[in-house]
């Protein structure tokens, strides 16, 4: 009988444990979910396309190009009136150099 009590209290140690190590995981998803909501960037109309894509620098932007075309990819620099786009979608292993005067729009996610 004494035995039957300490493997049922065994048991619901672990149980507990495990229920606590659960709990924990999801409050720090929880935590990490909310500190990636304040890391998105405004644009800003009244600075120039190179200054805000130089606040776009880590995240995903499309641009489009005077010449109709677009392309999607994370901003990596922005030096010399030239744009470094890194990871092109839809173009594994790709990047880009694009001249900012030849931009005509940025599009990237702000909320």
């Amino acid at each position: 009988m004494e035995a039957l009590k300490r493997k049922n209290l065994l048991v619901s140690g672990v149980v507990l444990a495990a229920l606590l190590m659960t709990s924990l995981t999801v409050s720090i998803q929880s935590v990490q979910a909310a500190g990636e909501a304040k890391q998105y960037v405004q644009l800003n109309a009244g600075i120039s396309l190179a200054d805000n894509l130089t606040a776009l620098k880590g995240k995903t932007a499309t641009v489009y190009l005077a010449s109709g075309q677009s392309m999607t990819g994370i901003v990596k620099d922005v030096k010399d009136n030239v744009l470094h786009l890194e990871k092109i979608s839809q173009k594994e292993f790709y990047d880009a150099i694009i001249r900012v005067d030849m931009i005509s729009a940025i599009e990237a996610r702000v909320r």
